[in-house]
């Protein structure tokens, strides 16, 4: 049976230094089971051992922390008295970062190849605070297994959470060896970073088995592997088997921010296994003990995390002398109150994706990085209120009315077998950029049934878009700047031409410029830049990108015209939201469940975006596209009915007011 994780969830840091006094002094088991009860938290994840090093129960593995009362078992406790009020209790450990191991046992640490991965949080220098990596290669990893042979043979707890679990560029003595054996050149930056995601792997199903020949039950995640990273062999999608559930944390206040979470959930919704969205209470990261987030923030931090079908779990860190900060429970309490009242609704959904966006990132990306393609597509799809999910070449193309790849996907032979058979199925495809374009034969793999052949690069750049009449009566301007570097395409027979190059006087520079920025527009050229033959749309500019470094409108308006040729009737119709505003729709059974939201974060410092209001909208007319007509239209959990109309295949309705949040049950509307 698939875990089912629950859905109001708490993750308690506990890295606590081992200059603190008086650890655990003024915890009390009964206040901390019902300060968590209070606050409607039916899941806590409780600390075994922290980056520290230290562990909070009597072990005769590792250390415990030098200064926690003596006697205590402060995760033994948690976990009796959390289970007593009904609360689950998942243990956390950690695996790449241990100060004490990295302190005793010089033998175990990492020896960066290049420069260590920074982070705001990561030094891996003694003369600095901050977290240092140890490596899977050594004795270490046997340490961390006992470890969690330990946790369970002594606990109850319902599952593990094993954190920052990844191999980062090596060469210690041992990996040298290990790769030298096994002919793998240290010198390669690839065959390393090969050599320490299989050492990562090793690590995971070692742990694995582990866990599940003891407790078969248990809940297993691994944190820092919940990539979006293609090809999917290298990725998360090939450790699935080592899961029963994702977390996906972002903190969307400094490291992630807003965009995150709505790309990472969209593309780990094609993994089929649960899904959990990791926010915190903090106003920044992990560790801003005296930082609460606005209860506006927090509320849409969860509530998008439900409305994709994900649970909630809220980070926190507890105080070193073990009692849980009232103000934060207090905050948690108000935001758990109402997902409580709704979960209902959001049992056992399913999302209803119409388009499949490919993801541009790859292994060359930093980690969580996200390239301007995906969060281009993003922001237009979400603008739009388009259904749709990222994805890689691996997934089931026909769940989807339409593809796009967006400015830099790369193809091989297989993966434009599988679309030719999409396209040949009835799909439709809308590519841009240098997508599909097989540089070895100087063509797109696709060529024959784009209509185009590759010319080159464009000659100017920045140029401008000249919008055809298949096009024009969508767009507010007769012709737009495109800002980034395109390509040049001879058309073939049967393509229509929806818009054209429009040619500056020249390009700038140090010989030749004009005023402050590029050139401007000399003439419309018989340069076609979008073309459509059949079901098949392409631009020859990387729009996407474009949208995501300068967000024009009208670049936003020629994707929608080029979308509404390829997909006339999407699953969200006629609406007047802002484009602030975010649609999904899920289904439930026989139910439609329709989830809208309307926050708007703002950047009002120099590190974060800071949402604090929730400003309502009033009279929201929304279509819906359903599978029958509906019996009824309902705002959840008000139980306030709607009145509708049934037109042409959509249900339209009135929500009175949207303030910030709303979920409307069109019964029995789903297939």
């Amino acid at each position: 049976m698939q875990y089912s994780p629950p859905f109001r969830q708490v993750h308690l840091d506990f890295h606590t230094s081992p200059a603190i006094p008086q650890v655990g002094w003024d915890f009390n088991a009964l206040e901390f089971a019902e300060t968590l009860k209070q606050a409607h938290v039916n899941s806590v994840t409780v600390f075994a051992k922290c980056h520290h090093g230290y562990s909070y129960y009597p072990t005769r593995i590792g250390t415990p922390h030098p200064h926690l009362m003596p006697g205590l078992d402060l995760m033994g406790e948690m976990i009796q008295a959390a289970h007593k009020v009904g609360i689950r209790t998942p243990i956390y450990t950690t695996v790449m970062w241990d100060e004490l191991a990295w302190a005793t046992h010089p033998e175990w640490r990492v020896v960066f190849a290049g420069q260590p991965v920074t982070a705001m949080h990561v030094s891996n220098s003694p003369l600095k605070p901050g977290w240092k990596d140890l490596c899977l290669n050594t004795g270490y990893a046997d340490y961390v297994i006992a470890q969690i042979e330990e946790i369970l043979d002594c606990y109850d707890g319902d599952g593990l959470f094993i954190d920052i679990v990844q191999m980062r560029d090596c060469v210690c003595n041992q990996c040298m060896h290990d790769m030298q054996a096994m002919g793998i050149d240290p010198a390669d930056p690839v065959q390393r970073a090969n050599f320490g995601l299989q050492a990562t792997r090793g690590f995971m199903q070692r742990a694995s088995q582990v866990i599940h020949a003891k407790k078969p039950g248990q809940s297993v995640f691994f944190n820092n592997r919940t990539r979006m990273i293609t090809p999917p062999e290298i990725g998360a999608r090939a450790e699935k088997e080592f899961f029963t559930h994702f977390e996906l944390e972002t903190l969307p206040a400094i490291l992630w921010g807003y965009e995150h979470f709505p790309i990472y959930v969209r593309y780990f919704q094609t993994f089929d296994m649960p899904l959990v969205g990791m926010t915190s209470r903090f106003d920044t990261i992990w560790g801003d003990f005296g930082g609460y987030r606005n209860p506006a923030a927090l509320e849409y931090e969860c509530f998008q995390a439900l409305a994709h079908g994900a649970r909630c779990s809220i980070g926190d860190q507890l105080h070193p002398r073990g009692k849980l900060d009232e103000d934060a429970y207090r905050l948690i309490g108000q935001v758990y109150s109402k997902v409580e009242q709704r979960e209902p609704w959001y049992v056992d959904t399913q999302a209803l994706p119409e388009i499949g966006v490919f993801t541009a990132a790859t292994s060359g990306n930093a980690a969580d990085a996200i390239p301007d393609a995906d969060k281009g597509s993003w922001r237009v799809l979400e603008q739009l209120k388009h259904q749709f999910q990222f994805i890689d070449g691996s997934v089931d193309f026909s769940n989807y009315r339409l593809l796009i790849l967006p400015d830099e996907i790369r193809l091989d032979d297989a993966t434009a077998a599988h679309l030719r058979d999409y396209l040949e199925s009835g799909g439709s495809l809308l590519i841009s950029g240098r997508s599909g374009l097989d540089e070895q034969r100087g063509d797109f793999w696709l060529a024959e049934e784009m209509g185009v052949h590759y010319a080159g690069e464009a000659p100017f750049a920045p140029d401008y878009i000249v919008a055809g009449d298949g096009i024009a009566a969508q767009v507010d301007v007769k012709h737009t700047v495109s800002m980034l570097k395109g390509v040049q395409v001879n058309p073939g027979p049967g393509v229509e031409v929806l818009a054209w190059s429009g040619k500056p006087y020249f390009n700038r520079t140090w010989e030749h410029f004009c005023s402050h920025q590029y050139t401007p527009l000399e003439k419309a050229t018989d340069d076609p830049v979008i073309l459509q033959k059949g079901k098949v749309i392409y631009m020859a500019r990387a729009l996407f990108s474009d949208y995501a470094q300068f967000s024009r409108r009208p670049h936003r308006q020629i994707i929608d015209a080029c979308l509404r040729r390829l997909l006339p009737n999407p699953r969200v119709g006629k609406n007047n939201l802002p484009v602030t505003a975010v649609v999904t729709v899920r289904q439930q059974g026989q139910d439609l469940i329709v989830h809208l939201l309307n926050y708007v974060p703002q950047r009002r410092s120099n590190l974060l975006d800071v949402l604090e209001d929730v400003i309502p909208l009033h009279d929201v007319h929304l279509s819906i596209r359903v599978d029958r007509q509906p019996y009824a239209v309902r705002l959840v959990p008000e139980d306030r009915e709607l009145p509708w109309q049934w037109q042409d295949g959509y249900v339209e309705f009135i929500v009175p007011t949207l303030s910030g949040y709303q979920i409307v049950q069109l019964q029995e509307a789903g297939d």
